[in-house]
């Protein structure tokens, strides 16, 4: 999650790479604890059944036109645990080694799958089909499991954040979009409500951020430095 930085000047020709120490572990310490906190705050504000506002959002979101759902049903593979391996392919691709991958394999089914199971249970509230009446549910959406947090929001979180230090910054605004774009889909389907997904982005958002910092640790970067002349040939006769 380093920059890189590009110093120009004038230049003999010659062109040197200087490393650049720029640590990346406070910043990514307080993002793991930004999405800690963001899951352990939804998990407080959690009721069951749902408070006024959580169920006037979610009705917002699931009474909307459904004639899009075909498309959107696209959209949601994005958080589906069926990606991960292809993410990790991609991983590997943009950042050259093998330890990203691997670590986000890791994290993506031990913190990621398991751990949403485990959050879920110990939370155990249920689906929005299973406590409201009138859910416009989509197809393939889950009523009787319980559902905080989003398992599609924590990939969908995880993978945006393992990625982001290998994207350009259009790359990075499209994966967001992406990412956000999923978590609102499982509540526009009737899979969540919107406290599910606001949790399962803050854990997503911490266990991505922790598979870049574990898989690259210290990592430098290089700069490019430009040597300027100096007193090429002297100075010219004045006669």
């Amino acid at each position: 999650m380093t920059a890189r930085h590009i110093v120009a000047g004038r230049s003999s020709g010659r062109v040197m790479l200087e490393p650049i120490e720029e640590s990346s572990l406070p910043r990514s310490l307080a993002v793991i604890a930004a999405g800690l906190a963001l899951l352990a705050v939804s998990g407080l504000f959690v009721q069951d059944p749902p408070a006024a506002w959580e169920t006037d959002a979610f009705r917002f979101l699931n009474e909307l036109p459904h004639n899009v759902e075909s498309v959107l049903w696209v959209l949601q593979q994005m958080g589906s645990a069926l990606v991960l391996p292809f993410a990790a392919v991609a991983l590997w691709w943009m950042s050259k080694r093998w330890q990203p991958p691997v670590a986000l394999l890791l994290a993506g089914f031990v913190l990621g799958w398991l751990g949403a199971k485990g959050i879920k249970a110990m939370v155990g509230r249920g689906r929005p089909g299973a406590i409201l009446d009138n859910v416009i549910l989509g197809s393939d959406v889950p009523v009787t499991e319980v559902g905080f947090p989003s398992g599609h929001a924590v990939l969908a979180f995880t993978l945006v954040a393992a990625l982001v230090p290998y994207l350009s910054r259009r790359g990075r605004l499209v994966a967001v979009a992406i990412a956000i774009a999923v978590a609102l889909t499982r509540v526009y389907v009737g899979a969540h409500f919107p406290l599910d997904v606001v949790g399962g982005a803050g854990y997503g958002l911490a266990i991505g951020t922790l598979v870049s910092l574990v898989s690259a640790p210290g990592r430098p970067e290089t700069k490019l430095v430009t040597s300027p002349t100096f007193g090429g040939g002297g100075g010219t006769g004045g006669g």
